[in-house]
């Protein structure tokens, strides 16, 4: 049965993911995401790989995780509403346009530019939770829904070997209805 499995044995391996250091610029973690995401096929971004980039330090530990949302929201602050005062703090430039009026193209670059020039650890979300390799489904299942969070890292005896996302476990448990 499935969900007696090991997270283990569904877990994507850290080999799988990008992984930059956290001194990186979210300009160089969007080329890093963007190669490792897309295979570029006549012009066409066919989704190929992880949407995560793993911050880590020169040690190898897992500082924080990057997605497309997170770097988004920092790229274009205004789209996603709600500016804070951390992005306000790092000097990320946000322009609210009037009701109707369209920023022009040539500001709204210059901008992600910018905001492209902040560094990765400033702008990293951090796991609010892990999971170790031989729990179980239900062990992992149980940790995203208490934690709020779609993607666990794994560990085995300390040391990050992965991760195991909301994905993943949807499809262990779509097996026990499915097979």
């Amino acid at each position: 049965m499935p969900l007696r499995e090991k997270v283990r044995q569904i877990m994507i391996p850290l080999d799988k993911y990008t992984v930059i250091g956290p001194e990186a610029t979210l300009h160089e973690a969007v080329s890093v995401l963007r190669r490792s995401y897309c295979q570029v096929e006549t012009g066409l971004c066919t989704e190929l790989g992880p949407r995560k980039v793993l911050v880590v330090d020169t040690a190898g530990e897992l500082m924080g995780i990057l997605n497309f949302r997170s770097i988004l929201r920092v790229l274009v602050p205004e789209a996603a509403g709600g500016l804070t005062e951390k992005l306000e703090a790092l000097e990320i430039s946000v322009v609210f346009a009037e009701a109707g009026v369209d920023l022009p193209r040539d500001e709204l670059k210059a901008r992600i530019w910018k905001n492209a020039q902040v560094k990765v650890k400033d702008v990293m979300f951090k796991s609010r939770a892990h999971v170790e390799a031989e729990a179980s489904i239900l062990d992992a299942l149980k940790l995203i829904f208490e934690k709020k969070v779609i993607v666990l890292p794994v560990f085995d005896k300390g040391r990050l070997i992965g991760l195991v996302r909301d994905a993943d476990l949807f499809l262990a448990v779509a097996d026990t209805i499915v097979n």
